[in-house]
Formats: structure tokens, C-alpha cells, sequence
């Protein structure tokens, strides 16, 4: 029979090691644990398509003003694009500034606005800018021609006193429409071609890029008058108003 010996082993300070595995451990799974807020879109809200060679909304959102997509959106849809507010009234003394900041869609003249809430929205509509133009992926690198130059006798400068009021864009290359409106039920109401897909434009809080603050009382539009959803083809600021809740619901 084989005798056995008795080895002696090294003496390690076991405590230690496992209090460090521990406490490294804890962190971990405190920081696994720990709730991730996740924005998700509504299944309601229109999916942002990119056009073809054109910078994508996404990412403009992103680079050039610093705004998530879907977690800062003003205006998503919920339910039924009917009831997604569209309505701004002023927010304090002065004018209310309209103006494009971008334009990325058609070469065609394009127009913008303001209208009065209205069955049909083409009887208030007033228009006070136009301009003919097309900036580049190049313009938007260089920052030059930006904003794009406006059409003689236009202005960005309007007071729709104190009633709620709506903004619009059109574009010539649409000749016999009245083009798209902030209210989804107004581009149900005016345009047959649209009238299905009426969400047309994507609201935001507007930061100001030199600054990355947030400008009180205005917001970021980023408009779609096509069907392809890439909501760049006019992007405009709009100042001194406030976003007000829709007074209707979606049924007829």
C-alpha cells in the first residue's frame, strides 16, 4: 500500500479576494440593473424615409440641431393623425417669425404661410414668403446658402393676433394644390392627393446650434409635401408661439 504525504500548501488571504470579487461583482448588476429609458415610435407615427441623395432627417435632427428623432418629437401620432396638434397660438408681445431654414425638396417655387382654423382651410390662407431654391449635401457641410434666399417682397414676420392659427408650405411643382398644412385635418380637408397620408409635418423644440440651448416658445418643422415621408423637403423655424392641443377628436 502506497503511503501518502501530506503536502503543505502556500497560505493565501482568501478573505480579501472574495471580498474584492463581491464588490466587483455588485457593481456589476447594479449597473445591468440599473433602468435604461427607451423611446420607442407609436405604431400610429409615419416611418421617416430618406430620399434619394439627400441628407436624411435623422441625421440633420442629430448634427445640425441635436434632437432625437422620436423622444423629442412635439407631435406624434397616437392614435389617429387627426387628433395630433397642429394649432400654435402666440406666445408674447411682437410678431411671429416664419421663415425656412433649409430646403431640400423640388427646384420649383415653394410658399409659406399662415391660415385661420377653417372647414376649408384655402379660404384663410395667407401666404409670406416664396423662395426657388435648392441647397446640398456641399451647402449643408460648408454651411453656405443657408437659409436659402427668399423671392422678392416676401417676409417672415406675421401677427395672427390672438387666436390659434396654423402654417403651411406649398410647392409649385403641385400646381393645383393648396399644398400642406400643420393640422392633419386640414390636409384631409384641402388636398385629395394627401388626404390619406395627411401628417405632414414633424414638430420640435428648436435649439439654436451656436448656443445648444433650447429657444423658448419656438420649434423646428420639418415638412413633407410629397408621399415618400422624408419630412426635409422644407425645414423652418417657427418663433414666439406656443403649441396648443388639439379642440377636436378624430371622429368626423
Amino acid at each position: 500500500m502506497t503511503s501518502l504525504r501530506r503536502i503543505r500548501l502556500p497560505r493565501f488571504n482568501c478573505s480579501i479576494q472574495v471580498t474584492r470579487f463581491a464588490q466587483e461583482a455588485a457593481v456589476l448588476i447594479m449597473v445591468l440593473t440599473l433602468p435604461v429609458q427607451v423611446h420607442a415610435q407609436t405604431a400610429k407615427q409615419p416611418k421617416v424615409a430618406p430620399g434619394p441623395n439627400e441628407p436624411d432627417w435623422v441625421k440633420l435632427l442629430d448634427e445640425e440641431y441635436g434632437l432625437d428623432p422620436v423622444a423629442d418629437l412635439a407631435n406624434p401620432v397616437e392614435t389617429d393623425p387627426r387628433d395630433v396638434p397642429g394649432l400654435f397660438i402666440k406666445a408674447g408681445k411682437g410678431p411671429v417669425v416664419y421663415r425656412p431654414l433649409i430646403a431640400l425638396g423640388l427646384e420649383t417655387p415653394t410658399h409659406g404661410g399662415y391660415y385661420s382654423p377653417h372647414p376649408d382651410p384655402t379660404r384663410t390662407q395667407i401666404k409670406i414668403w416664396s423662395y426657388q431654391f435648392k441647397n446640398t449635401a456641399h451647402d449643408l457641410k460648408t454651411r453656405t446658402n443657408l437659409p436659402p434666399p427668399l423671392m422678392e417682397g416676401s417676409k417672415v414676420e406675421f401677427d395672427p393676433g390672438d387666436q390659434p392659427f396654423g402654417v403651411w408650405v406649398s410647392n409649385a411643382g403641385f400646381a393645383d394644390e393648396p399644398g400642406v398644412f400643420s393640422e392633419p385635418r386640414a390636409v384631409e380637408a384641402a388636398n385629395p392627393r394627401l388626404a390619406h397620408q395627411p401628417y405632414k409635418v414633424m414638430i420640435y423644440p428648436y435649439r439654436d446650434k451656436t448656443t445648444g440651448k433650447f429657444v423658448p416658445n419656438a420649434y423646428l418643422l420639418g415638412w413633407e409635401y410629397s408621399t415618400n415621408d422624408d419630412f426635409q423637403d422644407v425645414v423652418c423655424v417657427l418663433e414666439n408661439v406656443r403649441l396648443v392641443k388639439p379642440q377636436r377628436n378624430s371622429s368626423p
